[in-house]
């Protein structure tokens, strides 16, 4: 493999359409959330929301694993197919970010405002850890050569690089248990649901944290990904 080679035109516009997404997620976080909705007992708030979070990361693989059928491996992929396999992934990604805007904007108090603010952080270690794969998906695609050095993975021959994208519980699902918890002691309250304990992710990342999936990058001689004289093999 030569140190230059160029990327099939539809996995280079992956990397292009997926930047506008790490960016939005970036925006989304550093944007100040205005607390404008009453909320009195933010139990039950606490529990659909992560009833909501856990549908999410279980939704996310399914849309990640199909970047890899409809473009990666794809080579009649029009660039029509690679925004729309992106804007699947995308639709996952609002809805946390929906989520995440939803809990800022609860108007609480005292243990209550604890409890929002954990909750926050619960979705905003997601998010970051998926704008961290975007990111690195991105860097890839646009000098996969350098991926592989950084990596130390082979620069000839045949080479695999493997994109993970693995959520994994945020370190605020501990304390939010314990606000939970202070609160149901509380004479006069209604008994409160702490969250799940993160469970360690079973077969195939279908647990609700833990691994949730790979974009697999393959190249090598006759390799259908550079194909031919693109690798800058010949």
């Amino acid at each position: 493999m030569g140190d230059q080679f160029s990327l099939p035109h539809r996995v280079t516009l992956l990397g292009e359409a997926m930047r506008p997404l790490g960016r939005k997620i970036s925006a989304e976080l550093d944007m100040p959330v205005a607390p404008v909705a009453d909320v009195y007992g933010i139990n039950e708030i606490v529990s659909n929301h992560l009833a909501a979070l856990q549908d999410i990361v279980q939704r996310v693989p399914d849309r990640l694993a199909g970047l890899m059928p409809d473009v990666v491996e794809n080579e009649e992929a029009s660039d029509a197919e690679v925004y729309r396999a992106v804007g699947r992934f995308e639709a996952s990604v609002d809805d946390l970010l929906a989520g995440y805007r939803g809990v800022c904007a609860l108007l609480v108090f005292g243990t209550d405002a604890e409890a929002r603010d954990l909750l926050a952080g619960v979705y905003r270690h997601t998010l970051e850890e998926v704008r961290g794969w975007i990111v690195e998906l991105v860097d890839a695609l646009a000098d996969p050569l350098a991926a592989l050095k950084k990596r130390g993975l082979p620069t000839s021959g045949m080479v695999e690089l493997p994109l993970k994208l693995t959520l994994t519980a945020a370190p605020q699902l501990a304390a939010l248990s314990h606000c939970l918890r202070r609160q149901q002691a509380a004479p006069g309250l209604p008994p409160a649901q702490p969250p799940a304990a993160a469970a360690a992710p079973r077969e195939a990342g279908l647990g609700f944290w833990g691994t949730v999936g790979t974009l697999i990058l393959a190249w090598g001689l006759g390799d259908a990904l550079f194909g031919g004289d693109d690798c800058g093999c010949g």
